[in-house]
């Protein structure tokens, strides 16, 4: 048997459907560390409570009975939960946010303006409890709940390796992904024929997260006089940097509408392609949802060159563009990622990786 701690959080949905469909829901036991009362992302009757709680500890017993341990976002808020258990393997499915955005790792993510004129001043009463319960709690046990780790699962090797140069783990790797609520092969069936835009449409970012360098790529933008309406989904991400936004964010080439509202899957993948490419300012890896779905719909993505993950975009075979060269969009030459997305995240690839790592 096999043990699952996750989140409650909309991946998971999908994620419990494949091991369903793989007829492995019997040596998988899932349970989602929660403090609400009801789940609010998880369609499934799935067993959950708070981490450190006589309940959770009721859910899982004795975490060196089961075969592999699975911690879905490995957040500083387990560092006590794992030290104090014992393992016979310990897995670690990154999500970004356990990683990249980790106190001591969060500076690479940010470019000069967003730094300056927001992370700089952002001291929000809620950010500095949480560290500070971390760091009372939990950051004595950092080392020890790394040193239990035994593989780190990412589809990006980059990602990998970033978490081995920065963190006290001696792990392996192992390719693993979440699916969308679709496999990327059958989107096309989904997808209406739009009219074609009177003027170039820019998806600025994947959410309202500061991650995104939205006010330094929209400066970019500017200086090079990029004609182009910019529109930016802010559906879901940090409510503060999303007023900031509003507030902050002017352009004198095209117009700029904030997407707040949150959509049926259908729909968001036509919303998707209403735009003609996607530019991601991230540095850490991001919103590889909404970058994937684009690659496949032939949309062209722009990336910021420092982008960790880009050696791992090219080694897929996926064409992407660098930011620097949307002022140049108009002689640019598109290819077809379609075949190179199905080859890297297909969802036969995603059966026979389930099958290896939670049979």
């Amino acid at each position: 048997m096999n043990l699952h701690i996750v989140p409650d959080n909309t991946f998971i949905n999908k994620f419990y459907d494949n091991l369903k469909d793989l007829s492995l829901l019997g040596v998988n036991k899932i349970i989602v560390r929660s403090n609400n009362s009801k789940l609010k992302s998880i369609h499934h009757d799935l067993p959950f409570a708070p981490l450190y709680s006589a309940q959770f500890d009721l859910l899982v017993g004795n975490t060196d009975q089961y075969e592999k341990v699975f911690i879905h976002y490995f957040t500083p808020l387990m560092y006590r939960w794992i030290s104090r258990h014992k393992f016979r393997e310990l897995n670690w499915m990154i999500w970004g946010g356990d990683l990249y955005n980790l106190p001591s790792l969060e500076h690479v993510c940010y470019e000069p303006l967003t730094f300056q004129q927001y992370i700089k001043k952002d001291r929000s009463v809620r950010n500095f409890l949480y560290r500070l319960k971390v760091l009372v709690t939990n950051s004595h046990f950092k080392h020890k709940a790394y040193s239990k780790v035994k593989n780190i699962l990412t589809w990006m090797p980059s990602e990998y390796q970033f978490a081995i140069k920065h963190l006290p783990v001696q792990s392996t790797h192992k390719f693993f992904f979440y699916e969308n609520q679709l496999p990327y092969e059958k989107l096309d069936s989904l997808v209406t024929p739009g009219r074609r835009n009177e003027r170039l449409v820019l998806m600025i970012g994947n959410s309202g997260s500061p991650e995104n360098n939205h006010l330094d790529v929209v400066r970019y933008l500017e200086e090079n006089r990029v004609n182009a309406d910019l529109i930016i989904p802010v559906s879901y991400g940090d409510a503060g940097y999303i007023a900031f936004l509003k507030k902050k964010l002017t352009y004198s080439y095209g117009k700029i509408e904030f997407i707040e509202r949150y959509m049926p899957f259908e729909e968001y993948l036509n919303f998707l392609t209403s735009a003609d490419a996607l530019v991601m300012n991230t540095i850490r890896p991001q919103g590889y949802g909404n970058i994937l779905m684009m690659m496949y719909l032939g949309k062209p993505v722009f990336f910021n060159e420092k982008n960790i993950s880009l050696p791992d975009i090219r080694q897929a075979g996926l064409q992407w563009w660098p930011i620097k060269s949307l002022p140049a969009y108009s002689t640019l030459k598109f290819n077809s990622n379609k075949e190179a997305v199905i080859n890297l995240l297909s969802h036969d690839r995603l059966l026979k990786e389930y099958q290896l790592l939670f049979n």
